[in-house]
């Protein structure tokens, strides 16, 4: 059987340290580096799924300061959440969506069924994701908020309030060379990188 994620609801985003603790400990594909990294993901009433995520590392790799840019070569955090239809199979074709930040609070963000369809967020959706960042002497944090408005927009998100299962994974990654890792909160069973394969990720239930 593999991970399974609760997601606790809270009355405010200030409350997420309250949520389950999830940490990224799958280090793989010769990566140079391991940092530690943990985090929260919680259920805000009315504004959506709110994450937290804190990496103990000194002095990130952090080139990049606008949305869309390719921050995963950076030093970089990311959130993946897969919706399957009621009564589908989780597959790799499935509705799903990538959130990328690095410590600017730079954030590359994008949704689409499989991971050759994939379509960027709107402005007014960025906007709304409340995205930021921040670094201090020996870690750095990410707060990023899923709006319950955009998750309506890409699955049937008032069944998953009552209890029906979505799937998440959380990564850290740098792509280039000086520093390269890839780490996992939940495995990933491929031979070369790639963090696109929704039927890896563990399984998340509101709690």
């Amino acid at each position: 059987m593999g991970l399974q994620y609760h997601v606790k609801k809270i009355e405010r985003k200030e409350q997420i340290e309250q949520c389950e603790k999830f940490f990224i400990n799958q280090y793989m594909w010769n990566s140079k580096q391991n940092p530690l990294v943990y985090g929260w993901m919680g259920y805000v009433e009315g504004e959506g799924l709110f994450v937290k995520m804190v990496c103990e590392e000194k002095n990130p790799l952090r080139r990049y300061c606008r949305h869309n840019d390719p921050v995963y070569t950076d030093s970089a955090m990311e959130i993946f959440l897969a919706f399957p239809e009621e009564n589908q199979a989780l597959s790799n074709e499935c509705m799903y969506t990538n959130f990328e930040i690095n410590a600017n609070g730079a954030m590359l963000a994008n949704y689409g069924r499989g991971r050759k369809s994939r379509c960027s967020i709107s402005e007014e959706q960025f906007a709304m994701t409340g995205v930021k960042a921040a670094v201090e002497e020996n870690k750095w944090y990410l707060e990023v908020l899923f709006p319950e408005e955009y998750l309506k927009e890409i699955c049937d998100f008032e069944e998953i309030k009552k209890g029906r299962s979505f799937y998440c994974n959380f990564y850290k990654i740098s792509e280039s060379e000086e520093i390269l890792h890839f780490g996992s909160y939940s495995p990933i069973e491929s031979e070369k990188p790639d963090f696109h394969l929704p039927v890896c990720f563990a399984e998340a239930v509101m709690a």
